[in-house]
């Protein structure tokens, strides 16, 4: 009996979709921003962000609300969450957020954003609509050359860029702080997969 190839490629697809998506709902980045939170007992205090994924966070505040408290978490240029103590200990807290999936999905492109856009030196595209994942990127290849590229699309480990230069399958390069090399050519323009940070550090010093 012969198989459907096509439905299984598709089928293939789709559950290697769900399992990125799966991934990316519980990643969670180091991401120091000052913020504010508020609680009907405590009120409104200040506070740092330490870490955050899209399903929850880790906090520091000199003001500890009890664990199982209902609180709202105000971080700069992250938004507005809602959620609940699950842990406190010291001056950190650990919040696990009430989210509906589409908000989960939301907050994950600003978390990924917000990560690489300091680290990877990106200027916001002011001119189109403000969205996660589109800017302006200076690009080092290992010549000399620098490209100024669009942003297609950005993660914790690579990003997409739209230009007309096309470098070479696996050159080497640095975008802002971060170094890697090109693992795909696309139509537009190329796809890097960034160095882990011990290696981007590395070479860093080397240089």
């Amino acid at each position: 009996m012969q198989q459907d190839t096509g439905r299984l490629d598709r089928r293939k697809i789709k559950i290697a979709a769900r399992g990125a998506q799966e991934r990316r709902r519980h990643t969670r980045v180091p991401l120091q921003l000052h913020g504010r939170f508020w609680s009907e007992t405590l009120g409104e205090h200040a506070c740092r962000l330490l870490d955050i994924s899209p399903g929850g966070a880790r906090v520091t505040s000199r003001t500890m609300p009890a664990a199982n408290t209902r609180i709202v978490l105000m971080i700069s240029s992250i938004g507005r969450i809602e959620g609940t103590i699950v842990r406190a200990e010291g001056e950190e807290f650990s919040i696990r957020f009430n989210a509906t999936s589409r908000k989960r999905d939301k907050l994950a492109d600003t978390i990924t954003w917000r990560f690489n856009k300091d680290r990877l030196g990106l200027e916001e595209d002011r001119t189109a609509a403000r969205k996660p994942g589109r800017g302006r990127a200076r690009i080092l290849l290992n010549d000399g050359v620098v490209i100024q590229a669009n942003v297609i699309d950005v993660s914790v480990s690579g990003a997409a860029f739209e230009c007309l230069e096309r470098p070479r399958l696996g050159e080497l390069l640095r975008v802002g702080e971060m170094t890697g090399c090109v693992a795909r050519i696309l139509d537009n323009g190329f796809a890097v997969v960034f160095d882990p940070p011990d290696a981007d550090k590395k070479s860093s010093e080397a240089a």
